[in-house]
C-alpha cells in the first residue's frame, strides 16, 4: 500500500487517468482508508474543476512579439557552449610505434646487459610506456609527469655515482629523441584523418611512450647506465624534454581552441 507521501504524488496521476491498473488499485485502497489523503485529494479535485471553468488567457500580439524579441536577444546574448570533446577511443598506434622502437633499439645494439637487475628495471619501463601508449588518445599533463617520474625512478633504482660522459650521453639523448619522433610518426599514420585535438594528443602521447620505451632499453644497452649523473642528464633528461614539447604540442591546440 502505498504512503501518504506518495499518495500525494500519485494524486494528479489518479485524477488524469495515468495511473496503471494495480496502481489505482492500491491508491484507492489507501484513499478509502485514511480520512487525510481523502480530504487532500477532494480539495485537488475541487481546485482542478475551479481552473478548468476559468477562460483561457489572451496574450496580445503585441505582448508576443515583444516576448519573442526579449528571447532572441537572451540566446545571442549568452555566451556560446563549448564544443563537447569527442569521445575517447583506443588506437592501436601509439603502443605499435613504441614497442617498434624499443624492439628495434634492443635488435640493434652492439651491447646489451646480462645482469637480472637492468632487465627489471628495462621491464618494469617498458610496460609504463606501452601503458602510456594505450592512452595516448587521453594525453595530458598527468600522463607527460608519469614518464618523467618512471624515467627518474629508474635512474635512481639503477644509479651509482659517476662521471657524466658527454658523448655516450649524446648518443642516448639522440636515440630518445629519435625513438620518439618515430613513435609519433606512427601515431601520426594511424589518426590523422581525426580530428586536429585528437590528432595532437594522440602524437604527443606516441612520442612520450616512445621516449620512455628508448629509455627502457637504455637500461640495458647503455654503457654508462649505471652513472646515476649520466642517467638523470640523459636518459630521464631525454623524456623529460619529449614530455615538454610533447605538452607544448596540446597546449597550442588549447589555446586554439580557446581563441
Amino acid at each position: 500500500m502505498p504512503t501518504c507521501k506518495r499518495m500525494t504524488e500519485m494524486a494528479t496521476d489518479r485524477a488524469e487517468g495515468h495511473l496503471g491498473l494495480l496502481d489505482r488499485l492500491a491508491f484507492d485502497r489507501h484513499l478509502a482508508r485514511c480520512d487525510g489523503c481523502g480530504a487532500f485529494v477532494r480539495q485537488l479535485e475541487a481546485t482542478r474543476q475551479a481552473l478548468s471553468r476559468l477562460p483561457e488567457p489572451e496574450i496580445s500580439s503585441g505582448l508576443n512579439q515583444a516576448l519573442l524579441a526579449g528571447f532572441d536577444a537572451w540566446v545571442e546574448a549568452r555566451p556560446a557552449a563549448p564544443a563537447p570533446r569527442a569521445a575517447w577511443r583506443f588506437s592501436p598506434w601509439p603502443p605499435l610505434g613504441a614497442a617498434a622502437a624499443l624492439v628495434a633499439l634492443l635488435a640493434f645494439a652492439r651491447h646489451r646487459s646480462a645482469a637480472p637487475d637492468d632487465w627489471l628495471v628495462a621491464s618494469a619501463l617498458a610496460a609504463v610506456a606501452l601503458l602510456l601508449a594505450v592512452l595516448a588518445g587521453r594525453f595530458a599533463v598527468g600522463v607527460a609527469l608519469a614518464a618523467v617520474a618512471a624515467a627518474v625512478a629508474a635512474a635512481l633504482a639503477g644509479g651509482t655515482a659517476g662521471a657524466l660522459d658527454a658523448a655516450t650521453g649524446a648518443e642516448c639523448l639522440a636515440l630518445e629523441l629519435g625513438a620518439a619522433a618515430a613513435a609519433g610518426g606512427v601515431a601520426w599514420l594511424g589518426a590523422r584523418r581525426g580530428a586536429s585535438g585528437a590528432v595532437r594528443r594522440v602524437v604527443a602521447g606516441g612520442a612520450v611512450a616512445g621516449a620512455l620505451a628508448a629509455d627502457a632499453a637504455l637500461q640495458i644497452t647503455c654503457r654508462a647506465r649505471e652513472a646515476l649523473p649520466h642517467a638523470l642528464a640523459f636518459h630521464a633528461g631525454g623524456v623529460l624534454l619529449v614530455a615538454l614539447a610533447a605538452a607544448a604540442l596540446v597546449a597550442v591546440r588549447a589555446a586554439d581552441a580557446r581563441t
